[in-house]
């Protein structure tokens, strides 16, 4: 028998977890280091040169918009805001500079610049703006030289839209630098922070209903029309820089537009910055409905043991639940002995499924015998974390506007096991931010935001009964796979979009109960389950994920660039 020297045993231990430490820091560099590369390459391939540019100024749309420029005058940034606008390829278009000092207007040097004061009456302001759209830009705006074509070409495209939104980036030591890639209209991420950003165009009407124009009036704007189908319209392209630090910190008056924008719509909630220039809306919860925890279980008694026993002591902010384990083909004595444990809190029940373990099945039939106004479903290899999980995903369920309800959760170690689910990525659908660290805020800080997302995991998953009832519950053809997402993409057909919350955090010792290893049967039955789900949502995978942006990653859904990176 061979002997194992110890200091060996110390040192591989050693660097195992120095490795682990250090992952998410050259995680970060390298990002950083090959992130400027690609986007520099991005940039050559993906926007117009100069040719193109070129053949811009000569195109004659069928519909060509006026457009009046709106900027609150700031000495240090008008030069750069008037060269970008002469810099336009588009030139329908007068700037109009509000200004609180008369003296400002000698600074007026041509015929489509004007000063306005910004002490005059709304009324009289109207009057003295013309212009069909009305662009708000902010005093550390830059508009790409294409930006005005681009809007121009989507209204051309979207005739009924009355908001229009792009991509952005910074400039960083006079480099382009950190794209914001956006989501399309995404109500809950726009609860949660600003995304639309200081480059907004609206419809002269919304102009007139919402002045005068400023930070407050902006994002209120945005949260009313992003409620309205088809108003708010997202164009997939980098369309303006910002530079510096922008507008002071308006964080105070975007908490009181997003606090009145739910005060006019009847939401009792209230609005808490957790961090700066981040929301949390907290949600008023009526009646305090039951939730049904439904979990299924082969054997696995310890892991079952652990995640019932975290539900009962740490569940300390919401006591209406209880607990439903479907019992599916268990051999070992302690599981039997563990029911038995579990059986004398009355909040727990064991219901026996008999048959062949077929995800959707064995939780349409959990559904079936419980009895609670929202479902949970919940693996058995789940551990809760905070005390107000179950609260927290329970402010989202009982919205009337809500569909599917997903946490965060972690691996042991720590790091991001699912931070939602993004569809036509990685083939067909792959969690986002997988295996970031666990204190990392994410892309844009995704991570650390309430928002919408395609699909959550059947791991954690929870909705209203009468949604459920709605959908006819897990589409049992997808017995290995795919049975969540494919809820959830019929859920938001129907206008009933997913949350995903980072306020209920878990643990997630995926795969443990089934384990990774299928036999060959199963994995025809994946491949088939993949066939069927990519003929069934085939129109959202060609149109692309709505909460996602086809700049980024195609193969991955830890948000690095991607789209068009060749010359070809």
């Amino acid at each position: 028998m061979a002997i194992v020297n110890p200091l060996t045993i110390f040192k591989s231990h050693v660097i195992r977890h120095l490795k682990r430490k250090l992952r998410p820091f050259y995680k970060k560099a390298a990002h950083l280091f090959f992130g400027k590369r690609a986007y520099h390459a991005w940039i050559l391939t993906n926007e117009p040169n100069t040719a193109a540019l070129t053949a811009q100024r000569t195109h004659r749309f069928d519909y060509m918009p006026y457009f009046a420029v709106l900027c609150v005058v700031n000495p240090e940034c008008i030069e750069r805001i008037i060269a970008s606008l002469r810099g336009q390829t588009y030139v329908r278009w007068r700037l109009y500079l509000l200004s609180g000092s008369p003296k400002d207007a000698s600074l007026e040097i041509e015929e489509n610049i004007r000063f306005i004061d910004r002490a005059l009456p709304p009324d009289e302001i109207i009057s003295l703006v013309d212009g069909d759209f009305i662009v708000a830009i902010g005093q550390n705006t830059i508009l790409c030289p294409f930006a005005l074509y681009e809007i121009t070409a989507s209204m051309n495209t979207n005739p009924a839209g009355k908001l229009f939104y792009s991509d952005e980036d910074s400039i960083i030591g006079g480099k382009r630098a950190s794209p914001h890639f956006k989501p399309d209209c995404s109500p809950d991420t726009l609860r949660s922070f600003d995304y639309i950003g200081t480059f907004m165009v609206i419809t002269r009407e919304l102009f007139v209903s919402e002045l005068p124009l400023s930070v407050e009036s902006r994002y209120a704007l945005a949260l009313k029309y992003a409620q309205e189908t088809g108003a708010v319209v997202h164009i997939r392209k980098v369309l303006f820089h910002t530079v510096g630090k922008g507008e002071g910190t308006p964080h105070a008056a975007e908490k009181k537009a997003l606090s009145c924008h739910l005060a006019k719509l009847g939401i009792a909630a209230e609005v808490q910055e957790h961090r700066p220039g981040l929301f949390n809306v907290i949600y008023k919860i009526p009646d305090t409905p039951r939730v049904s925890i439904i979990i299924p279980n082969k054997d696995n008694a310890e892991l079952l043991a652990k995640c019932v026993k975290s539900i009962i002591y740490k569940t300390a902010a919401y006591d209406n639940y209880e607990i439903v384990i479907i019992e599916n083909g268990s051999v070992r004595k302690d599981t039997f002995t563990l029911y038995d444990t579990l059986r004398r809190d009355e909040r727990v029940r064991i219901i026996n499924w008999q048959g062949e373990f077929n995800y959707p099945k064995v939780n349409n039939y959990g559904a079936m015998c419980s009895d609670g106004a929202v479902l949970l479903f919940l693996n058995n290899d789940i551990e809760a974390i905070n005390a107000d999980w179950l609260v927290n995903m329970v402010r989202h369920a009982v919205r009337k506007d809500v569909g599917a309800v997903g946490a965060k959760l972690y691996y042991p170690d720590g790091t991001i096991q699912h931070g939602g689910i993004v569809v036509g990525v990685g083939g067909v659908a792959v969690e986002y931010h997988k295996g970031f660290d666990g204190g990392d805020a994410g892309y844009f800080n995704r991570l650390a935001i309430v928002h919408n997302v395609a699909a959550v995991t059947g791991a954690c998953l929870m909705l209203r009964r009468e949604l459920f009832d709605t959908v006819k519950g897990f589409d049992e053809s997808y017995a290995l796979a795919y049975n969540d997402v494919d809820l959830c993409l019929r859920l938001m057909e129907l206008g009933y979009p997913t949350v995903w919350t980072p306020f209920s955090e878990l643990v997630h010792r995926e795969s443990k109960t089934r384990g990774y290893e299928i036999t060959q049967a199963q994995r025809q039955r994946l491949n088939d389950e993949s066939m069927r789900f990519t003929k069934r949502w085939r129109h959202i995978l060609d149109e692309g994920d709505p909460y996602y942006n086809p700049n980024l990653s195609r193969d991955r859904g830890d948000f690095t660039l991607g789209g068009n990176l060749s010359n070809d």
